[in-house]
């Protein structure tokens, strides 16, 4: 009985001095567990703006990590919801160390007739990015990170200049509005901008188009040129609006502008 007694007590001091190793080792590989994100890049893929954001994760502990499952949901300044991601990390062995990519696909048509603003004004997104996983196959951990995202608008400072009414022919003139923006985005502007100008009634008097192709980062200065037979100049009043519209193989994008 002794005996037995004896191998009890010596088999729970065995339990009790493996707990506090792995307890302090544990410890000790959490502290020690490097994870981090680098800076977010912007890339487009058919009708998608892509927010890629690298991660590493550097296991410099005694245990494996299993499931490592990162979320993130982006939104805009207001905190409506934009996009909702996950990226999943099966296994980062001890001692290793994992780069990756969590990437955040956003729908520019989406992004664009639902909260103009990105459109015409540099903004942000809020991004909360929330990560879970398993250490040593048995405790969870949990930790979140949030970070503000730069975004700059492919229209910025959009500008309508004043209308020009110049003689064409016999039977038409020629009708001149100067357009201007800077585009501060991550993508060129390629595609075709029309403007239809409409009266103070209302009602459609002219329009015209004009094809566009600006890099990334630089400015446009330049016209839209449209035609007006004599007998409908007097339809041009001195004030009304101007429907923009912008048409790519990325996105379609409208906007009304007053004019005079």
């Amino acid at each position: 009985m002794k005996q037995a007694i004896r191998a009890l007590s010596i088999a729970i001091l065995i339990l009790w001095v493996l707990t506090i190793v792995f307890s302090v080792t544990a410890v000790y590989s959490v502290m020690n567990l490097g994870i981090g994100f680098e800076e977010a890049q912007f890339f487009s893929s058919n009708e998608d703006v892509v927010l890629s954001l690298p991660f590493f994760i550097n296991n410099r502990g005694y245990y494996d990590i299993s499931e490592l499952n990162v979320t993130t949901h982006v939104t805009n300044y207001n905190g409506t919801l934009l996009a909702l991601s996950e990226t999943f990390v099966p296994l980062v062995a001890s001692g290793s160390n994992v780069e990756t990519a969590h990437n955040i696909s956003i729908d520019l048509n989406d992004l664009f007739t639902g909260y103009t603003e990105f459109l015409f004004n540099d903004s942000s997104f809020e991004l909360d990015a929330f990560i879970s996983l398993n250490f040593a196959y048995a405790i969870p951990v949990q930790m979140s990170i949030n970070m503000t995202i730069p975004w700059g608008a492919p229209f910025s400072n959009l500008s309508i200049g004043e209308i020009s009414v110049l003689p064409y022919n016999s039977t038409h003139s020629k009708v001149v509005i100067p357009l201007s923006f800077e585009n501060h985005s991550y993508f060129d502007v390629v595609g075709t901008i029309q403007l239809e100008v409409y009266n103070d009634i209302d009602k459609l008097v002219t329009s015209g188009q004009t094809d566009l192709d600006v890099p990334s980062y630089h400015g446009y200065v330049g016209q839209v040129e449209m035609y007006l037979s004599t007998g409908d100049l007097s339809k041009l009043t001195e004030s009304g609006r101007i429907h923009l519209v912008f048409e790519s193989p990325m996105f379609t994008a409208e906007q009304w502008i007053p004019y005079g």
